[in-house]
C-alpha cells in the first residue's frame, strides 16, 4: 500500500499545504471520516490487520497537519495510531516530534512508515522503523513515498521484494515538481502528474504490468495563516480515484467543532 505524501509552505500567501495521494489495490474504497472538537482526519487502514485504525491524514485546531506513507509490514502497531495521537495532542511539528521520541524511548514500536508534519512555519519528515527513527527538518518543502531516505533500510526493503526503484523514481519526480510550486493550484497539478509514463511509478498512480496499485483518493489540507484573528482557516480538498480524472471537493474545517459543524462536513464529503 504505497502512497505519495508531502508538504509545502507558500510564504507569500502565508499558507501551509499538506497532501497525499492514497494508493491501494482496493477499487471501491470508501473513506471513514474522523471529526471531533479539535481534530479532523481520514481513518487509516492497518496494512497488516486490514482493520480501520488511527488516521492517514488530518489537521488539528492549531493548524498542525500530518500525512503518512507506508514502507514495510511488521507486527507492530500502525503509524496511523501515532498520527492520530499527535493530531489529538501536539501543538506544532516540534511538539509532535518530541511526543514521538518520548513514545519510542518508552519502548513503543511502530510499523515502518513516514510521517509528514507541518505547521505555519516549519515541517519535518519523520521516518519510522520499529523503535528507530530519523528526522528531516525543512522550512519550505518535504516529500516521502514508500521508502526511507535517511534510515539505513534499503537492503532490507530490496531483499523482501519491495518496489524500491519505483518509489525512488516517484520521489525524484515529486521533488522536481515541488521545487516549482508557487501556488495552491501547482500542488493540485503535481498530484495529477504522470511524468514520462502513466503507471505505478507516476505520482498519480495507475495500475500497470508491474503493480495493481492505484490512487484511490487524493487529499490536500490547505491551512491559511493570514487571518486577522490569528486563528488558521482550514480547507480540506478531496478527490475520489485518480485525481487526473476527478474533481476536488472543498470542505471548510472549523474548530472548535460542534455536532452541527461535524454533520455539515460529513454531508459535504461526497464519498
Amino acid at each position: 500500500m504505497p502512497s505519495f505524501s508531502g508538504a509545502v509552505i507558500l510564504s507569500k500567501y502565508k499558507k501551509t499545504l499538506v497532501f497525499k495521494n492514497r494508493d491501494m489495490t482496493i477499487q471501491d474504497h470508501r473513506d471513514e471520516i474522523f471529526y471531533d472538537v479539535d481534530c479532523f482526519g481520514i481513518r487509516g487502514v492497518d496494512n497488516v490487520t486490514e482493520k480501520i485504525k488511527g488516521l492517514a491524514i488530518g489537521v488539528n485546531r492549531n493548524g498542525l497537519a500530518i500525512a503518512n506513507t507506508h514502507v514495510r509490514n511488521t507486527s507492530d502497531p500502525s503509524y496511523h495510531v501515532l498520527t492520530e495521537q499527535l493530531l489529538m495532542f501536539a501543538k506544532d511539528a516540534e511538539d509532535g516530534l518530541s511526543m514521538t521520541v518520548d513514545h519510542l524511548q518508552s519502548g513503543r514500536n511502530y510499523q515502518w512508515g513516514n510521517l509528514i508534519l507541518a505547521d505555519h512555519n516549519s515541517m519535518l519528515g519523520l521516518e519510522l522503523a520499529g523503535n528507530d527513527h530519523s528526522i528531516e527538518w525543512s522550512e519550505r518543502r518535504v516529500l516521502r513515498t514508500s521508502h526511507h531516505i535517511m534510515l539505513d533500510t534499503e537492503e532490507t526493503l530490496r531483499s523482501e521484494g519491495y518496489a524500491y526503484d519505483q518509489s525512488v523514481k516517484r520521489m525524484e519526480r515529486g521533488y522536481d515538481l515541488i521545487r516549482q510550486v508557487k501556488t495552491v493550484n501547482d500542488v493540485f497539478a503535481m498530484l495529477k502528474d504522470h511524468g514520462e509514463n502513466k503507471g505505478s511509478a507516476s505520482l498519480c498512480c495507475h495500475p500497470d504490468g508491474t503493480s495493481e496499485d492505484r490512487t484511490t483518493m487524493s487529499y490536500v489540507i490547505e491551512v491559511d495563516n493570514s487571518t486577522e484573528s490569528g486563528k488558521p482557516k482550514i480547507i480540506f480538498h478531496v478527490a475520489k480515484g485518480n485525481p487526473c480524472e476527478s474533481e476536488y471537493t472543498s470542505i471548510p474545517i472549523i474548530f472548535p467543532a460542534d455536532d452541527e459543524i461535524m454533520n455539515r462536513a460529513k454531508q459535504l464529503y461526497p464519498f
